[in-house]
């Protein structure tokens, strides 16, 4: 049913897609147009089947509740020979009577809970803590830093411990870059190393981008994101140009099993050949070298293999079906404007995002 699902929206590319509810544009409201909606389901439907995510059931069961037929039809498929999934999911159905709502919901609902949040990856804020110093964590025992590093929140001495943690699993240079990082960061070193969360804190205490998370990528994936969200298991530390590219979602960290051992592989989003970018010195394909520090192995040789996978998956959906490029226009429209920033499951955001998505669609 996946290849059924992902024939489909080949072809959703043709369709004409909902009206515009909330906004009004030349005096025309609404508009009937062309999406990127259905790329972006799409890559979500391919990098879900990856992961063992439920997101294609859903993708079903969405598109039963477009047309009563449909959901016939779906239901009575054995086979699809190759080239005719479209016509077998709208045999006998009027395609002008199909309302497509409840898919762009769908793809709405991904973009404002899964897009945002990875693509805005700064966490939350904490209460100011007690004052410390830098090089009493850095003379810590480990036992000492696992046991600040496993406190409750979020705060800067916590975030010090899991940088300092992450020295002693990696070794003191950066795995992307090799350059020697500077465990004291003092301002004049250009090689400060940054603390990089696998998956971004900003999904923290967000029950609706949990619940996507679990169709997109399975509840272990969930449960295990809740668990190591601010854990060594979801940090590394990364010079600051390649920790900014990670941000960015335009490299992943693909993590696999090999001779009962984790291999973890640089891959670039979108795929290219060269060395980069930034300052990366590896090429899609290289072996990342986690795990080459004092601690290494007793610190789990390297971050959770399947937070680096979610990551990656997420990173190509957004990516390869050029919602990424959405969400961060919107992001840069907000912060030129003096409009305070919509919190992402809004009404107002939705508003906003039905804008730029029909800003980046073809009117017919």
């Amino acid at each position: 049913m996946d290849a059924f699902a992902l024939e489909v929206l080949e072809d959703a590319k043709s369709w004409n897609w909902p009206m515009i509810q909330r906004l009004q544009r030349n005096s025309n409201e609404g508009g009937k147009f062309n999406t990127l909606a259905p790329d972006f389901l799409y890559w979500l439907i391919r990098e879900s089947e990856t992961l063992g995510g439920t997101l294609l059931d859903q993708f079903w069961g969405t598109v039963g509740k477009c047309h009563n037929k449909l959901k016939d039809n779906i239901e009575n498929i054995t086979s699809v020979p190759p080239g005719q999934a479209s016509a077998i999911l709208f045999a006998g159905v009027n395609r002008e009577d199909v309302n497509l709502d409840p898919l762009f919901k769908m793809a709405a609902e991904y973009f404002t809970h899964l897009a945002v949040a990875f693509l805005n990856p700064e966490g939350p804020k904490s209460v100011a803590s007690t004052p410390f110093s830098v090089s009493d964590i850095i003379s810590m025992e480990m036992d000492e830093l696992l046991e600040l590093a496993n406190k409750e929140g979020f705060g800067e001495q916590k975030q010090e411990a899991l940088k300092n943690l992450a020295f002693k699993r990696d070794g003191a240079r950066c795995v992307m870059t090799g350059v020697m990082f500077d465990e004291l960061s003092t301002d004049d070193d250009l090689f400060s190393p940054i603390l990089s969360h696998i998956i971004p804190n900003s999904i923290h205490g967000k029950p609706d981008t949990l619940k996507c998370l679990a169709m997109f990528a399975g509840e272990q994936a969930r449960d295990l994101v809740i668990e190591h969200m601010n854990g060594i298991g979801n940090v590394a530390n990364f010079e600051n140009n390649a920790h900014g590219k990670y941000d960015g979602l335009r490299w992943g960290i693909e993590a696999r099993k090999e001779g009962g051992k984790v291999k973890y592989i640089y891959r670039r989003v979108p795929y290219s050949p060269n060395v980069g970018p930034a300052l990366i010195n590896l090429r899609d394909g290289d072996e990342i070298h986690f795990g080459c520090g004092i601690k290494g192995e007793k610190l789990g040789g390297g971050p959770l293999p399947l937070l680096c996978n979610v990551q990656l998956a997420v990173a190509r959906v957004l990516r390869m079906s050029g919602a990424a490029e959405v969400v961060m226009q919107l992001m840069a429209d907000s912060d030129d404007s003096d409009t305070p920033h919509a919190y992402v499951a809004s009404d107002y955001f939705l508003d906003i995002l039905d804008a730029k998505l029909l800003l980046h669609s073809i009117i017919v």
